[in-house]
């Protein structure tokens, strides 16, 4: 699959790795050097410099030809406008949007966003998190290929804490893309065990 990532930040960083990891093409969209450059060292010439609300930064990316097209500014309006752009000039495009504010919600409910992610959920499931055992949520899913991504946090005394990936009773059939630990280092090695307030994230098939 080819992904178009408009917006880097920590989590936009995290899925676009699992998205490499997978093997899936991805393309990341920024107007910021600093963020460009934090790409290119740690995952390679993989950003364009620029708006993703630009009709010509989304065509040098290439989002006629791409299957997803995820809106992961920290700011509503860019996301709204970067969208429904993207879905203008490929229709095809599953466009998946992050939802800085709850008072926005109601923009984002029109054929032009197949999937809204609410911030505040991802945000609250890090908190419920800190207070109690795991939590355990989605924040993707591809309904095309039946699968979904999910997030496994580990509470400050969490029984997944001092196990391996594989020692975790995962769903079914699930695949780790990566461990994010409490200081946002990513990891791609499972042997390793889980710390307090780690994440795991992990693809898992979903019923047809």
């Amino acid at each position: 699959m080819y992904i178009i990532i408009a917006g880097i930040n920590n989590l936009s960083y995290q899925l676009g790795e699992g998205f490499i990891t997978q093997g899936n093409e991805v393309t990341f969209i920024d107007p910021k050097q600093s963020n460009a450059d934090r790409i290119e060292k740690s995952l390679g010439f993989l950003s364009i410099l620029g708006n993703s609300y630009n009709k010509k930064t989304l065509l040098e990316a290439g989002v006629d030809r791409a299957d997803y097209f995820i809106a992961a500014h920290q700011n509503d309006e860019n996301n709204l406008v970067s969208s429904q752009i993207a879905k203008f000039i490929n229709s095809d495009i599953k466009v998946i949007t992050l939802l800085n504010s709850k008072k926005n919600r109601d923009i984002f409910l029109n054929d032009n966003f197949d999937y809204v992610v609410d911030y505040d959920e991802i945000l609250g499931n890090s908190i419920n998190s800190y207070i109690s055992d795991y939590s355990n949520m989605s924040i993707f899913s591809d309904n095309d290929n039946y699968t979904e991504i999910r997030i496994m946090s580990a509470g400050t005394d969490s029984r997944i804490i001092g196990k391996s990936v594989s020692e975790i009773e995962l769903p079914n059939n699930s695949k780790v893309i990566a461990i994010i630990s409490s200081s946002g280092n990513i990891s791609h090695n499972f042997s390793n065990t889980i710390n307090s307030l780690d994440k795991i994230i992990f693809q898992v098939p979903i019923n047809k």
